[in-house]
């Protein structure tokens, strides 16, 4: 019990705590080679500590609740691992210039994105999702160019309609609870006479991070500007910070909503082949990246769309979210570094390092045996169409199928205008660590945590034969387009 909330207490104070080492500018490179230590005592906590940990600290606002659910614990693992590998990137990545104005932002940031996974209280995860929301700012604006000072206004503007919506979200149903924790909510959101309204506020409050539709707009401007570490846990953590206020707030399990059901289907879909539509479009890497985030995001959303809509498979459905939210954070994360990644000078470890850039991008979309395969099959066993009885539960298979061709043709598309971006020479050893950690985590850590594999197709792997044709043709497809689009561009 001590050492579980030991574990707990760190999490947060030992980001909060490191904060003193801004007040003297001559301690702001120890402050630096600190930021991979940070998120050590969370990532101990989400891999060592059981789904019942939980902390009291009745002294902490209206009397705070931290803890871990099943849930929570692969979102906690997920995000200090990806920031792990994002801080000891960013040694090898900063510079002198604003380096201990990024360090603070950075700080305040992690710990807000912590916090709000193990918070169990509304005071507690509002604050702390508000922590990262605003802290983040600071990261998008950090070079301070006018590109990135506006893309910080979108950010800003967006954001702050956003909390509004949630907080008045939050309040509405600890009201119709009269109870301050969240493990309360979803209930007392079933019953409200007002569902509809609370529902849609949290909806579009959480959905402004989560990437949907309509409120997607600050993504494609903040991930370009930011510095790359900061893009890695933007798109790999942060964003998901708003797809768990959903599943911690919505009557998932209470209630069927095949109305918004309905509705989630449809921004999920749009999401998912939009992102596609126009990420294929840009030339930046990490304007591509993000706006397949977006298109990634949106099968997510499809997945809480159908959760809403039958009771009966809001369990399982978390299950394979929670998947699906392990193989993209550290995918997506990885890809965001290599961004910032020079080509050796020779050949050899030229082709080598392209490889390893791939190889995230295809567990993406896909590839038998990745993380992205056993994602893409547990959520393709649930979501059929014979399981569910709502108005777009005949069409999921297609969306699905869409929706894996879309993400491989913006893997190819980010893997062409990478191919022109990048430039040869020598990486910084920590630039080399905090890719290869988190390239090597997206590889390798999901079939070494229990939850995932129980998650996911019954008969793993063996089922994966019989299943390797659904999975390769969307990818065979997606580059057969992506090939005749190319020969076509070199014609001109």
């Amino acid at each position: 019990m001590f050492a579980s909330n030991l574990l707990l207490l760190l999490a947060i104070i030992l980001p909060l705590a490191s904060l003193l080492l801004a007040l003297r500018p001559d301690w702001q490179q120890a402050y630096r080679y600190c930021l991979p230590v940070l998120p050590l005592p969370a990532l101990l906590a989400g891999l060592t500590l059981g789904p019942d940990a939980s902390l009291e600290l009745p002294g902490l606002l209206l009397g705070g609740l931290w803890g871990l659910n099943e849930l929570r614990q692969v979102f906690l693992v997920l995000t200090a691992t990806l920031w792990l590998a994002a801080g000891v990137f960013a040694v090898g990545y900063l510079k002198v210039h604003y380096l201990r104005r990024f360090c603070v932002f950075w700080t305040l940031t992690l710990a807000g994105n912590l916090g709000l996974v193990i918070a169990q209280d509304v005071a507690s995860f509002y604050s702390f999702f508000a922590l990262m929301t605003f802290a983040g700012y600071g990261l998008v604006v950090h070079e301070g160019s006018k590109e990135a000072n506006r893309a910080g206004r979108v950010y800003l503007a967006m954001a702050v309609a956003g909390e509004m919506a949630i907080l008045t979200g939050l309040l509405m149903a600890v009201q119709q609870a009269d109870s301050g924790l969240l493990a309360d909510l979803p209930a007392a959101v079933a019953q409200a006479d007002r569902r509809w309204l609370i529902m849609f506020l949290l909806l579009a409050g959480f959905g402004v991070k989560a990437g949907l539709p309509l409120l997607h707009f600050w993504l494609p401007l903040a991930h370009p500007v930011a510095p790359t570490p900061a893009s890695a846990v933007l798109s790999g953590a942060m964003i998901k910070a708003g797809l768990l206020g959903w599943l911690v707030t919505l009557p998932f399990g209470e209630v069927s909503l095949p109305g918004w059901g309905n509705v989630l289907v449809i921004l999920g879909a749009v999401g998912s082949l939009g992102g596609a539509v126009l990420g294929v479009r840009h030339r930046r890497p990490k304007a591509v990246l993000a706006y397949s985030s977006i298109s990634q995001m949106g099968l997510m959303t499809l997945m809480v769309g159908a959760a809403l809509a039958n009771a009966e498979y809001a369990g399982p459905l978390f299950a394979v979210i929670g998947l699906y939210v392990l193989h993209h954070g550290l995918a997506k994360g990885s890809l965001f570094l290599s961004t910032a990644m020079a080509l050796p000078a020779g050949r050899s470890g030229q082709w080598l390092l392209w490889v390893l850039v791939a190889l995230p991008g295809l567990s993406l979309s896909g590839l038998p045996y990745t993380s992205g395969a056993a994602s893409k099959l547990a959520m393709k066993e649930l979501l059929k169409p014979e399981n569910f009885e709502f108005a777009l539960a005949p069409y999921l298979p297609a969306l699905m199928s869409a929706g894996a061709v879309a993400t491989m043709l913006l893997v190819w598309r980010f893997l062409w205008v990478q191919r022109t971006a990048v430039g040869t020479g020598n990486n910084p050893v920590f630039m080399w660590l905090g890719w290869g950690l988190a390239t090597i985590s997206s590889l390798v850590l999901f079939w070494f945590l229990p939850w995932p594999r129980e998650a996911s197709v019954p008969g793993w792997p063996g089922s994966m034969v019989h299943s390797a044709w659904s999975l390769v043709w969307p990818i065979l497809l997606a580059t057969i387009i992506s090939a005749v689009a190319w020969r076509s561009v070199k014609q001109r």
